[in-house]
């Protein structure tokens, strides 16, 4: 099962850690690792060409299975609210695969406990 881990300060998202394997298929064909994957790394990808900032990330290093996204505050407010807007769009991404797909996908955040609809 992917886990999905986001904590929260009083500035928003601190962190958001992925860990764990899909395995509801074979590997190359398991639809819900492919969406996890395309999301997380979407928008990690897309933070330095709209931001100008390069994310804090930690991966494992072999076999995948581990992301980590460290979120700092930051002195400038715009920026820190776009990147926090990233941040958001992640996690409610990410809700809406565990939704359809709650066997093999766990997402724990307070802000979004009874799921993204709120």
């Amino acid at each position: 099962m992917i886990q999905v881990i986001v904590n929260r300060a009083p500035y928003g998202i601190k962190e958001v850690c992925i860990s764990g394997h899909a395995n509801a298929a074979a590997y190359g064909s398991d639809i819900v690792c492919s969406a996890v994957s395309a999301i997380s790394f979407g928008i990690l990808n897309a933070i330095h060409p709209l931001l100008g900032i390069v994310p804090q990330v930690s991966q494992a290093p072999k076999d995948g299975g581990f992301l980590r996204w460290s979120i700092p505050s930051l002195e400038d407010a715009g920026l820190h609210e776009r990147q926090q807007l990233l941040a958001e769009s992640m996690v409610i991404s990410l809700l809406a695969v565990a939704e359809q797909y709650g066997s093999y996908v766990s997402v724990q955040d307070d802000k979004w406990q009874g799921g993204a609809s709120q």
